[in-house]
């Protein structure tokens, strides 16, 4: 029989050679949830030989890994912001920039000593941001919006597991279906175009939903369509924050220079310029 150890070696020489990112990392985050453990127990067992149940199992993940499947699919969750959330086909997985824009937003209204009262996630997805933001701001109200049905139904059992209940979950194409003014709007829209599409990792070209990824005009044009509607949807002093891709801050920081009353953009830890920050006037 083998042992923890070995099927751990044999299995990240093996994601090596199929390009997987993290062999090591991923192997034994997979190692781990086929014996029920923690990853960090592993290494307490590594002599323990693997029942024929087990390894089963186990080399079942370790297929569907090296066809380059999201280690957060296989597992079925990911760790956001403080929150276990389940992860599949329906939506984006969740991304550390994505954590650090809301760092950044948390940062920005604690400086105003104040929570803000309305919030409103565009585009939701798997409902990350938005319960990350209820969770914080637990006297806020948030409503999170998705134009797929898919990613809503996602979203909801989120929200559930996550016991969150200042959340409102609704369909609309961006401010299609929204007739409300708040204080925070927040956005990770689809910004690649199709070259960058092509180029990207096949975890994300395969599995994550086109939608959720690509717009037209080069990865701008939903990013506009937010930045040109949201004055109409912010309180006085209230904030739009979005995720852009490689250029696109500090282009749309130009362009709608006359929409808002200060705007504002931030680096991510790569160093690249991806966050706006708009403030109505």
């Amino acid at each position: 029989m083998q042992s923890v150890l070995e099927v751990l070696d044999k299995c990240a020489a093996y994601f090596s050679a199929k390009g997987v990112p993290n062999p090591k990392f991923d192997a034994q985050m997979l190692l781990a949830r086929a014996l029920k453990c923690k990853r960090l127990e592993l290494f307490l067992q590594f002599e323990r030989p693997m029942s024929d149940s087990e390894l089963s199992l186990f080399r079942d993940f370790a297929r569907r890994r090296a066809k380059r499947e999201p280690l957060q699919h296989i597992l079925g969750e990911v760790e956001f912001f403080g929150l276990r959330l389940k992860c599949d086909r329906r939506a984006l997985i969740p991304r550390p920039e994505t954590e650090e824009m809301l760092d950044n937003i948390i940062k920005l209204r604690l400086c105003n000593s104040s929570s803000p009262a309305k919030i409103l996630d565009l585009g939701t997805g798997s409902g990350a941001m938005a319960l990350a933001l209820a969770k914080h701001f637990p006297d806020s109200s948030v409503l999170a919006v998705d134009a797929s049905d898919q990613a809503l139904e996602l979203a909801r059992e989120n929200a559930a597991v996550a016991s969150i209940r200042n959340i409102e979950i609704r369909k609309s194409d961006w401010f299609e279906n929204i007739d409300e003014s708040f204080d925070l709007i927040v956005a990770n829209p689809p910004y690649l175009n199709e070259i960058e599409i092509s180029e990207a990792e096949p975890e994300v070209r395969e599995f994550d939903p086109i939608s959720a990824l690509l717009s037209p005009d080069n990865g701008m044009r939903d990013l506009r369509k937010i930045l040109g509607n949201a004055p109409k949807h912010l309180n006085c002093g209230g904030f739009l924050v979005c995720e852009c891709g490689l250029g696109q801050a500090e282009k749309l920081s130009v362009e709608f220079s006359n929409f808002y009353g200060k705007i504002d953009t931030a680096k991510d830890l790569s160093h690249v310029e991806r966050y706006i920050f708009c403030q109505a006037k």
